[in-house]
């Protein structure tokens, strides 16, 4: 049996399932080096032994292979959903530090406002001079 026709081991002509092989291959390495993540090296695992199918000679080896493939398959989904339920606390616990930061600095404008100590220096107004003589004042700190 030629190889490189369509066979009833794979779904896909050889080629075709050897392109594809190789462009997830290329794609999981990839996504690896950049994220790291456990289930990436399980699903390259998983793909790249897909092509094992055409060099077993007996039925064991097949189901050998299926348990195999199975087997990464849980691994990859266990570990996608730990990763998944980890990179959302981690977003929650920065919307609420993102939250906390702006209720403090409206409390802290708050705070200048209504003239309470502990004002940010940075955030007096231009004319100084309107802080040593009230009678002094300019035009911008009357209209305010």
């Amino acid at each position: 049996m030629n190889i490189w026709d369509h066979s009833i081991r794979f779904p896909l002509p050889f080629g075709m399932h050897v392109g594809f092989v190789i462009i997830s291959v290329i794609m999981l390495i990839l996504c690896y080096k950049k994220r790291g993540y456990a289930y990436e090296l399980y699903m390259l695992i998983g793909v790249a032994s897909t092509m094992l199918i055409y060099i077993a000679v007996s039925k064991p080896i097949f189901y050998i292979l299926g348990i195999e493939e199975i087997i990464l398959f849980i691994m990859t989904v266990a570990d996608m959903t730990k990763v998944t339920k980890r990179l959302n606390e981690e977003q929650k616990k920065a919307e609420e530090a993102a939250k906390e930061k702006a209720r403090k600095a409206e409390e802290a404008k708050h705070a200048q406002m209504s003239g309470i100590d502990g004002a940010d220096p940075d955030e007096l107004p231009d004319n100084p001079k309107a802080y040593l003589n009230p009678d002094n004042r300019s035009r911008e700190d009357e209209e305010e």
